[in-house]
């Protein structure tokens, strides 16, 4: 206890409530932007997440029209007799491979699709 608080006790009360109602404040102001950033986080993650499953549903309309296309496209040749199924089904093995992966799928490494060929250009 100083001099000062001796003498005059209620300043030093009064002082002393100060100090604590600071305190108090700045743990308040603390706690609320904590609450504020783990909401922020929060809401970055749903909205990141419908973002991902908004990709994934346009991703699966995208490959069911390809595959409506494609079968189409199928079905006409075979219609016309200019093409069957086994010899779609060689073809497709033979460019699988060509990668050097046969995984059923055009690789990355692969150099016989260009996704942003133009196709009324030649290969």
């Amino acid at each position: 206890m100083s001099f000062f608080d001796f003498f005059f006790p209620q300043v030093a009360q009064a002082s002393h409530l100060r100090s604590i109602a600071e305190t108090q404040r700045l743990e308040s102001m603390h706690a609320a932007q904590q609450r504020f950033r783990e909401e922020r986080e929060r809401r970055w993650d749903a909205a990141k997440d419908r973002s991902l499953e908004q990709q994934v549903v346009e991703l699966q309309r995208d490959l069911g029209q390809a595959g409506l296309v494609i079968e189409a496209l199928i079905q006409l040749l075979e219609e016309k007799g200019s093409l069957k199924r086994e010899e779609i089904a060689l073809r497709a093995a033979t460019v699988d491979a060509a990668d050097g992966v046969a995984d059923g799928r055009i690789t990355e490494r692969s150099r016989t699709f260009l996704p942003n060929r133009k196709w009324d250009e030649a290969k």
